[in-house]
């Protein structure tokens, strides 16, 4: 998980204002004040070096809150891919 946290963490503080440093697995994805459009690019990001397709209703329905869950999701479809 660390290479995908660390990932998330570079590629989420190039979007909004906030130090990776700043980000631990608990941090709740509402804190970072994400919005659609850091989604999308995350969206992006995350299938050109994973080849992980989103689905944005895993974190709209409340499945996905923290990135921790996030690299999770990540990983787990990595496996599966």
């Amino acid at each position: 998980m660390n290479s995908t946290l660390e990932f998330l963490k570079n590629e989420i503080a190039d979007l909004v204002d906030f130090e990776p440093e700043e980000m631990k697995e608990d941090t709740p994805l509402a804190a970072l004040e994400l919005d659609s459009l850091d989604y999308v690019s995350l969206q992006l990001a995350v299938k050109k070096k994973f080849a992980v397709q989103i689905n944005f209703d895993d974190f709209t329905s409340g499945q996905i809150t923290s990135l921790g869950q996030f690299c999770s999701y990540i990983e787990d479809r990595m496996v599966t891919a």
